[in-house]
């Protein structure tokens, strides 16, 4: 078992504070990179979904216009730099969100419940309790876009310099969800295993939930 990567010797860590965005490396640089779940982030907050029942453009029978083609801009700016940092002859592994022919995206798919049916009952809750008022409720609009495959392939064919391996689509079952179902449910109650879950979606939530919020709103 490998402990750490800095186990294995002559193994070593390094930070860039650039964002995925722009070129972060030099040129002909990285001979393999890889991305997880990370390049769903729109380069800037649209804000579209303000004053919408819908707090995300996949929720929507057709996503707003304005992310769809930021979200697309974005791509073709992520593979360009990649394209500049690689080596020839270098790999770059991109594991993605994505909305899947059948319709599927992150925390909505035929298994178990929606997360983001859940995001708007407890959200909407805070309204029926008086606790946020209506512009509140409709101020959530999460600045990420989940891309289609063809979103994907659309935005390789504009970097030529970039030759395409093979790209698929799969649903990743919920970690936590299959753990608790196969191993804890009969040792942790809901409520336990709602504190224990629900903080790996504030990580990534919470910052947007708050910008919805009144600026006369205190943290608490």
């Amino acid at each position: 078992t490998i402990q750490t990567p800095m186990s294995l010797g002559n193994v070593f860590t390094e930070a860039c504070g650039v964002g995925f965005h722009n070129q972060c490396y030099a040129n002909s640089s990285i001979d393999f990179g890889v991305s997880f779940t990370a390049m769903h982030w729109l380069s800037s907050i649209t804000l579209s979904l303000q004053g919408k029942e819908f707090m995300h453009s996949a929720r929507c029978t057709e996503p707003p216009s304005t992310d769809k083609e930021l979200a697309n801009r974005d791509w073709v700016s992520i593979l360009q730099a990649r394209a500049k940092e690689l080596v020839p002859g270098g790999r770059f592994v991109c594991v993605n969100f994505c909305v899947s022919k059948e319709g599927y995206f992150l925390g909505q798919t035929d298994e178990g419940a929606s997360m983001w049916d859940s995001f708007q009952s407890a959200w909407d809750m805070l309204k029926e309790q008086d606790l946020i008022d209506e512009n509140e409720r409709l101020g959530v609009s999460f600045p990420s876009y989940y891309r289609t495959s063809d979103d994907f392939l659309d935005g390789i064919k504009q970097v030529p310099s970039l030759k395409l391996v093979s790209i698929e689509e799969k649903v990743v079952p919920c970690p936590y969800r299959q753990l608790y179902t196969s191993k804890l449910k009969d040792s942790m109650s809901a409520s336990e295993y709602a504190s224990w879950f629900v903080p790996t979606t504030k990580t990534w939530s919470h910052s947007t939930f708050q910008s919805a919020l009144n600026d006369d709103r205190s943290d608490k």
